[in-house]
């Protein structure tokens, strides 16, 4: 990507996505991995805001790696609104967010090395307030949904309330305290009442460690908003082994459930870009982020898991089927 489009991508970033205020203390966070071009575009246009903005590089590393890096963490508590271009899983990292968050920090991320030219053209090359404009009328559906259910080709047959619950518009931005998104957007999500949740979710996208497609489809049974038992192959025995590792029962419980609505996602690269196709829809299990309102709470881990083409279902009227949201509903023109 050119340096004029990375100018013109951290301008939207600084300006759109965190709504960078003059004397803000503004935190570029990269790390080693993170494209140079698109760490200091940001950081120049926090400069152009009149943000107080500094840019910070850590190590990438492995989630296996303890180690702590207070000078970060001190960084992260200092700021009052932060983008974060790097992976966000290290240790010192992450508790640190959760803290500044905690007193009001916000956080917009995206891991660009991981996303590559989906980082800009999720942004620059499409309609982004149109979307936003079908993610809030897809949070209003949500809101008065009493039974959303999911079908598939592959065997996901789910059902659960999503009524009573706040939906998040996924749309990457982070402009109120505490408040912490993911770009680019927009994948509108909510967390389904637990005790609700029960059926059978087949994975035939991917799986968010490690980040790729499943080789072959991978089963989840759950009952009331529980993993109760993962088949398959390979993938299956793997997630299974990884979310045993824990000794957490937090790390079988749902979390969230998602829809990408971005037309410029595409397959098969990252996590981060099929989460966003259109959709896609994704369910996080583990960690839950206090502003869903549910009641799975704290996590050491949270794991993402797509499926390709279910078709959903509000209250018995399609929502969306064969990656196409039902324009009846309101939700045309993407």
């Amino acid at each position: 990507m050119g340096i004029l489009r990375w100018s013109e991508w951290g301008e939207v970033v600084v300006r759109t996505l965190v709504e960078a205020k003059p004397g803000e203390n503004l935190l570029i966070l990269a790390d080693t991995w993170t494209d140079t071009d698109a760490a200091e575009a940001c950081l120049i246009a926090g400069i152009n805001a009149k943000a107080n903005a500094q840019l910070l590089v850590i190590p990438r590393m492995l989630d296996t790696d303890t180690r702590e890096f207070k000078s970060a963490a001190g960084a992260i508590m200092g700021a009052d609104a932060i983008v974060a271009l790097s992976d966000m899983s290290n240790l010192s990292v992450r508790e640190a967010s959760f803290k500044a968050r905690e007193k009001g920090t916000r956080i917009t991320v995206c891991d660009v090395r991981s996303a590559g030219d989906w980082a800009i053209v999720g942004i620059l090359d499409v309609d982004y307030p149109l979307m936003v404009k079908v993610a809030e009328k897809i949070c209003e559906l949500w809101g008065k949904t009493e039974a959303c259910k999911l079908t598939s080709e592959v065997g996901t047959d789910v059902s659960f309330q999503l009524k009573g619950r706040p939906c998040d518009l996924g749309d990457g931005r982070a402009i109120g305290p505490g408040e912490i998104d993911y770009f680019p957007g927009v994948t509108p999500s909510i967390a389904p009442v637990e005790k609700t949740v029960n059926g059978t979710i087949v994975v035939d996208g991917s799986i968010s460690d490690p980040d790729r497609p499943v080789s072959t489809p991978v089963t989840l049974r759950l009952e009331k908003g529980v993993i109760t038992a993962i088949e398959g192959g390979a993938d299956a025995d793997a997630l299974r082994s990884r979310l045993k590792s824990t000794g957490e029962p937090e790390a079988f419980h749902m979390a969230h459930f998602n829809i990408g609505i971005n037309p410029a996602a595409r397959l098969g690269t990252s996590m981060g870009q099929d989460e966003m196709v259109m959709g896609v829809v994704t369910f996080g299990f583990g960690h839950q982020d206090p502003d869903f309102g549910g009641t799975v709470g704290h996590c050491t881990i949270h794991t993402d898991v797509t499926l390709r083409s279910p078709t959903v279902y509000l209250d018995g009227v399609v929502m969306c089927e064969n990656n196409e949201l039902n324009p009846d509903l309101g939700l045309g023109g993407l």
